[in-house]
């Protein structure tokens, strides 16, 4: 009988904080045996109780420790960490989701954290084309370990027949600065064009400004917008009355989005940035992309898709990405490269 690897996964949450994490751990299982079961509520010190169990430590997320608690400490234990690590012959995988955290582009300790990860890691999986190339362009010694994979998603929700439209655009989810809808606003609002639209912006905000700036935009009765946290399905039925799903980004740091795949579920004909997954996955008909927000009301005015035909391709696409595929992939791809 075949001993079955043991991973550690980082970080650990509750699945309600990051489904990613909770849905890889799923996928993994099938030939892997995850060590670490609890959330690791004390940061990267939890990954000393299983230098010795675990023949893989995986992560997600890593370089965004400068912002954590103690985050400097942290670095220094990690970095402790991974000499221990090194030395004892462990397997590192990274997934790359960003070319760098959304609120720390020029911060030295992340770009530390970037290339620390880069050089220590053994596999590097990124659910973006781009994610291949930001690793051509800056460290171009770790393309031949990286491997892109289109980022995983659930089953599609169930579609209405009764399907009745109450707004032209749905922009959902927590409203941080880096996810452009207030510049999207204010760009309506520069151009005449915010009384056009009925929009429904669904989310809770990240702060108070965030929120001041947003209020100081709905002065019009065709803007509606819904504060707090939202369930899926809430969500799901919210996308089935938009004509467009609409994702505002304007960060460069872009690569791969678990709201994006959400969206493609609800049965969303999406409007995104020309950027990461959002370019990869413009060949499809529910994905449709813009380089600036001047090119919005055109793709409103000229789009005449086919729902049935749309639906029919999300289903497919849901069918082939699906996490149980990914997770086959993933495992094979772990097993081929070290041997198992």
């Amino acid at each position: 009988m075949i001993k079955m690897k043991k991973i550690y996964l980082y970080p650990k949450v509750f699945p309600s904080e990051n489904p990613y994490i909770s849905d890889l751990e799923s996928a993994l299982s099938a030939n892997f045996r995850i060590v670490n079961r609890n959330a690791n509520t004390n940061g990267v010190l939890d990954l000393f109780r299983f230098l010795v169990k675990a023949d893989i430590f995986y992560f997600n997320w890593i370089e965004s420790l400068p912002s954590k608690r103690f985050g400097r400490v942290q670095i220094i234990v990690f970095v402790l960490f991974m000499f221990l690590n090194k030395l004892m012959g462990k397997i590192n995988i990274w997934t790359l989701h960003n070319k760098y955290a959304h609120d720390k582009k020029d911060d030295p300790w992340v770009d530390f954290m970037y290339r620390f990860i880069t050089h220590r890691s053994h596999l590097i999986i990124t659910h973006s084309q781009e994610g291949v190339e930001f690793m051509r362009n800056n460290y171009p010694e770790a393309v031949k370990k990286t491997i892109y994979f289109i980022h995983p998603v659930k089953e599609p929700f169930a579609q209405r027949n009764d399907r009745i439209i109450s707004w032209d655009f749905l922009i959902w989810g927590t409203i941080w600065p880096y996810k452009g809808v207030i510049e999207f606003l204010q760009f309506l609002a520069e151009t005449d064009r915010i009384e056009n639209y009925k929009i429904l912006i669904a989310g809770r905000c990240i702060n108070d400004e965030v929120r001041k700036d947003l209020n100081s935009y709905l002065y019009t009765g065709n803007i509606t917008y819904r504060d707090g946290f939202i369930e899926m399905e809430e969500l799901a039925d919210m996308a089935n009355r938009s004509k467009f799903t609409l994702f505002t980004y304007r960060s460069e740091s872009i690569l791969s989005s678990g709201s994006l795949m959400d969206s493609i579920r609800m049965g969303s004909v999406i409007i995104g940035p020309d950027v990461g997954a959002f370019r990869d996955l413009s060949s499809y008909s529910f994905i449709i992309t813009y380089s600036s927000f001047d090119e919005i009301p055109g793709i409103y005015n000229s789009f005449s898709g086919d729902t049935g035909k749309i639906l029919d391709e999300i289903n497919d696409f849901c069918i082939d990405n699906s996490w149980d595929s990914f997770g086959e992939r993933l495992n094979k791809t772990i097993s081929e490269c070290f041997s198992f």
